[in-house]
C-alpha cells in the first residue's frame, strides 16, 4: 500500500477524524498512523475485542475517559536517582491506576466479554500503590496534613501562628489612635510576609518595615514591628513544611520506581483502552458495524455509505466482487456517483483492515487484501511537467508493478485524458492485465468500446450508476449487470440544443458506437421491465402473506371456539353418564339379591360399559389437540405488556406458543395468562449506551435530583434514604450535577445531619465526578 492511495481514498482524513475521539494526546499520533494489519488472525482478534468493547459501552455503561494520561512518561521521570515526581504527576498515576482497576473489576463482575477480558487478564491491579498515594494526596491535588507526623505538627504550628498574627493585626486595627492610618482592615502578603496597607500620609504612625507601595503611591504596605518575629517564625515553618513535603514525595516516588514495570503495564493498558474507546465511540456515533473479515479476497458491501457524506444525502451501495467475477466495470454519466462508489469500496476496506468500524450493514464482508491501490481524480504534476494523462499513467504503472492475487485495485476514468481510440485500447489492456493476475478491481470508464469489452468478456461484470433522463439528475443507485448509457446527446436535447445540432452529432457517431449504445439501451429497457415485474411480484407476495396471516388467525379462532363448544358438550354428557352409572350400580345391587336376575345384571353392566367407552372415543375424536397455527405476537421476552385481567402492567418472562399462554411478572406476582389477555405497551425508544445498568429492586441505588430546588431535592432525598435503608443498601449514589454548586451544597449540608448517613464523598472516576455524591449508609 502507498501513501498516494491513502490520500486519494481519504483514509488520512478518516484517521484524523478518528483521532479526535481519543483523550490522550500521544494517542493522536498513533491513530494518525493506523494502517491495515498484516496478520489475518490478529485482525480478527482485534475486531472481536472491539465488538466486546462496543457492547460494553452500549449495554453496560462503559467508563469515563476524562483524566486518562500517559503515565509511562511519569514513571520514566522517576528513574532519575534523587529526582522526585511532583504532586500532580503522582495524582495522575493514582487516578489512572484507579481507572484501570475499576474497569477490570467491572469486567470480572459482569462475567461476559471474554475476548476483552482476556486482553487485559495479565495486567496487574496496583491497589497498594493507590493506597500509598491516597494517604498522602487528596482529590484537590494537595498534600494531606496527615501524610506524615512531622507535617501534621508543622501545619498545626502554622495554624496556631497564623491565629496569633491575625490577633496582633486586630489589636492594631482596634487601636483608636491608628484608625485613620489604615486604608482597610485587611491583611495581605508581600514577599511571603504578612503586611497591612497604610495610607501614605499616616505611615509614620505605624512602626514597622515598608515592603511595597501602590502604583498611585497613596498606599504603602508595612510589616509592623510587633509582627516581624511572628513572620520570621512563619517563614521558618514554611521552609520546614516544604522540606517535609519533599521527603514525602521522595518516599512515594521510590515506591513508584520500585514498581515501574507493573505501573507501565497499566499505563500501556490505559493507552490501548483510549484507542479502543475512540474506535468504539466513533462506530456508535456514526452508526457503524464491526465488519466480518473473510480470507477469500472477496468484497461484499451491503448498504455501504461513504463516512464523509451525510446519511440523509447518500444512497447506500450494495455490490460484491471476488465471488463470480474479479473485475467490476462501472459506467454512467459524470456526477452520477461512480467515483463515490469507488472511494466507498476502497475506504471501507482500509478501515476494516485497520480495525475501524465501517458504515454499512452487518452482513458486509471484507476480504483480507494485502494491498489496496487507487488512482482517482484529475491530477497534474506541475513540478514534473506531467499532463493529467501522464500523471495517471505514472500511477497506473506503479500499481501494475505491485499487484497480486490478493490486491484490491480502484481505477477512476481509466484511459481518459487522451485520444479516445488509444485511451480505450489502453483501458482494455489494463483490464485484461488485472483480470489475468486474478486481482480484484473496480474500474470506471466512459468509453463505449470498453463497455462492450466488459460486457462480452468472461470474468468481468458491468454495472452503471442510474441516471434519470426525465429529471436530468442521477439517482446514485448502482445497477449490477447493466452497462450505462452515455446520455450526452439526450441531456443536450433536454437542455434546448437545436435538433439540427443533435442530428448532426448523431451522424458523426460511428456505426459500431451506435450498435453499442443500442445494445446498452435494449439491456437497460429489459432491466427496467424486470425491475417493474420484480416490484409487482414483491407487492403480490406481500398481499398474499397478509391474506395468509389473516386466514390463519380466523381459522385459529374458529378452531378454538369449536373445541370449547365440543368440550362443554362432552363434559355435560360425561356428567350425565356418571349419574346414570351411579343409578345403575344401585340397581345392580338390588337385582343381585335375586338369583334369577343375574344374567340381566351382566347385560346391563355390559351396555353401560359400551356406552361410556363409545362416549369417550367420540370425545377424543372430536376434541383432540390439533396442530395449532402459530399465533403472531408482536412482543418478546423482557417486553412490558398490559394484562387486562389484572388491570396492571407486567413484564413478559416466557411465551408458550403451543399452549397460547404467556408467563408474566407483575410486581412480585408470577402467573400464566392467555395471549388474548395481553396487550402490547408502546414505549419511546431509549438510548441504550452511556448509562450504568443496576440490579432491579423496589428502589434503585441512585437518585437523580438534577434541576430541582434545594428544598424540593432535600425532601425527595429524605424519602429516598428511608426506602434505601429499608432495602438494606450500604451505598447509594446521589446525582445532583455540577451547575452552580448550590444544589450540591444544600445536599451536603443535609447529609451532615442525616441519621442514616455513616459517611459520604464526591464521586470518583466512573461515578460522575463532581456531579455525584456517594453515600455510605449505617
Amino acid at each position: 500500500m502507498n501513501t498516494h492511495s491513502y490520500k486519494v481514498l481519504e483514509f488520512d482524513k478518516l484517521r484524523e477524524e478518528l483521532s479526535a475521539y481519543s483523550v490522550i494526546e500521544e494517542n493522536h499520533y498513533k491513530i494518525m498512523n493506523l494502517s491495515p494489519l498484516k496478520d489475518f488472525s490478529s485482525l480478527n482478534r482485534e475486531l472481536d475485542i472491539l465488538k466486546d468493547f462496543t457492547d460494553f459501552i452500549k449495554y453496560d455503561g462503559g467508563f469515563e475517559t476524562a483524566g486518562m494520561k500517559d503515565i509511562c512518561k511519569m514513571t520514566e521521570k522517576s528513574q532519575l536517582i534523587g529526582a522526585y515526581l511532583d504532586v500532580e504527576d503522582l495524582w495522575d498515576i493514582n487516578f489512572n491506576l484507579r481507572i484501570f482497576r475499576l474497569f477490570k473489576t467491572r469486567l470480572e463482575d459482569l462475567g461476559k466479554y471474554r475476548d476483552l477480558k482476556d486482553r487485559y487478564h495479565d495486567v496487574p491491579v496496583m491497589r497498594g500503590i493507590e493506597d500509598i498515594i491516597n494517604k498522602a494526596i487528596d482529590n484537590n491535588k494537595e498534600i494531606k496534613d496527615d501524610a506524615s507526623l512531622d507535617l501534621r505538627d508543622l501545619r498545626i504550628h502554622k495554624k496556631t501562628l497564623s491565629i496569633n498574627i491575625k490577633r496582633k493585626f486586630d489589636e492594631l486595627f482596634d487601636e483608636p489612635s491608628l484608625a485613620k492610618a489604615f486604608q482597610e482592615r485587611i491583611i495581605t502578603e508581600r514577599d511571603g510576609r504578612s503586611v497591612v496597607p497604610v495610607k501614605a500620609d499616616f505611615k509614620g504612625l505605624i512602626k514597622g518595615i515598608e515592603h511595597d507601595r501602590s502604583s498611585s503611591g497613596q498606599t504603602v504596605f508595612i510589616e509592623p514591628l510587633s509582627i516581624v518575629a511572628l513572620n520570621n517564625k512563619m517563614r521558618e515553618l514554611e521552609l520546614k513544611e516544604k522540606e517535609e513535603i519533599r521527603k514525602i514525595l521522595l518516599r512515594i516516588t521510590e515506591h513508584v520506581r520500585n514498581n515501574r514495570e507493573d505501573i507501565d503495564a497499566v499505563g500501556e493498558a490505559i493507552l490501548s483502552l483510549d484507542i479502543l474507546n475512540a474506535r468504539a465511540v466513533y462506530g456508535i456515533e456514526k452508526n457503524c458495524v464491526i465488519p466480518n473479515i473473510n480470507n477469500k479476497e472477496m468484497l461484499s458491501l451491503v448498504d455501504a455509505r461513504h463516512p464523509f457524506i451525510p446519511a440523509d444525502k447518500i444512497v447506500p451501495l450494495t455490490f460484491e466482487i471476488g465471488k463470480d467475477y474479479n473485475t467490476l466495470l462501472i459506467t454512467g454519466p459524470n456526477t452520477g456517483g461512480k467515483t463515490v462508489a469507488l472511494k466507498t469500496a476502497g475506504l471501507l476496506t482500509l478501515m476494516a483492515l485497520s480495525g475501524i468500524p465501517i458504515p454499512a450493514h452487518e452482513h458486509t464482508s471484507i476480504g483480507f487484501f494485502t494491498g489496496v491501490y487507487a488512482d482517482i481524480g484529475d491530477e497534474q504534476s506541475i513540478e514534473q511537467s506531467l499532463s493529467s494523462f501522464s500523471a495517471h499513467l505514472k500511477n497506473v504503472q506503479e500499481i501494475l508493478e505491485s499487484v497480486n492475487k490478493s490486491s484490491l485495485v480502484l481505477l477512476d476514468e481509466l484511459g481518459s485524458g487522451t485520444d479516445p481510440i488509444e485511451g480505450s485500447a489502453f483501458a482494455m489492456a489494463v483490464i485484461d492485465y488485472l483480470r489475468d493476475r486474478k486481482c480484484k478491481s473496480f474500474i470506471t470508464t466512459h468509453y463505449s468500446e470498453v463497455k462492450a469489452h466488459g460486457y462480452n468478456e468472461e470474468g468481468i461484470e458491468t454495472a452503471s450508476m442510474e441516471f434519470d433522463v426525465n429529471t436530468l439528475s442521477p439517482t446514485y443507485r448502482l445497477l449490477i449487470g447493466i452497462p450505462g448509457e452515455s446520455n450526452a446527446l439526450t441531456i443536450a436535447k433536454r437542455l434546448g440544443v437545436s435538433d439540427e445540432v443533435i442530428e448532426k452529432a448523431k451522424s458523426y457517431i460511428g456505426d459500431d458506437n451506435k450498435k453499442i449504445e443500442k445494445m446498452i439501451a435494449n439491456i437497460k429497457e429489459k432491466a427496467d421491465e424486470l425491475e417493474a415485474m420484480k416490484q409487482q411480484v414483491e407487492f403480490l407476495k406481500a398481499a398474499a402473506q397478509r391474506d395468509r396471516d389473516e386466514y390463519a388467525e380466523k381459522l385459529r379462532v374458529l378452531e378454538k371456539e369449536k373445541n370449547e363448544i365440543l368440550k362443554e358438550a362432552y363434559e355435560k354428557a360425561d356428567k350425565m353418564m356418571k349419574e346414570m352409572q351411579a343409578k345403575a350400580v344401585a340397581l345392580v345391587e338390588k337385582i343381585q339379591k335375586e338369583e334369577n336376575k343375574k344374567e340381566d345384571v351382566k347385560n346391563v353392566q355390559k351396555s353401560l360399559n359400551m356406552l361410556r367407552s363409545a362416549l369417550q372415543d367420540d370425545r377424543n375424536k372430536n376434541v383432540e389437540e390439533k396442530p395449532k397455527i402459530a399465533r403472531k405476537v408482536d412482543y418478546k421476552v423482557g417486553d412490558k405488556v398490559f394484562v387486562n385481567s389484572l388491570n396492571q402492567f407486567a413484564n413478559v418472562l416466557k411465551i408458550n406458543g403451543g399452549k397460547e399462554t404467556v408467563q408474566v411478572q407483575a410486581g412480585i406476582l408470577k402467573l400464566e395468562v392467555s395471549m388474548d389477555d395481553v396487550k402490547v405497551v408502546k414505549e419511546k425508544a431509549k438510548k441504550e449506551y452511556n448509562t450504568f445498568s443496576h440490579t432491579k429492586t423496589s428502589v434503585r441505588n441512585e437518585i437523580d435530583l438534577r434541576g430541582k430546588m434545594v428544598d424540593e431535592a432535600v425532601y425527595e432525598l429524605e424519602t429516598y434514604l428511608d426506602r434505601a435503608v429499608m432495602n438494606s443498601y450500604t451505598e447509594v449514589y446521589i446525582i445532583h450535577g455540577k451547575g452552580t454548586g448550590a444544589l450540591r451544597e444544600g445536599i451536603l449540608n443535609y447529609l451532615k445531619k442525616c441519621r442514616y448517613v455513616k459517611e459520604y464523598r464526591l464521586g470518583g472516576h466512573g461515578e460522575g465526578g463532581l456531579g455525584c455524591t456517594v453515600v455510605t449508609l449505617k
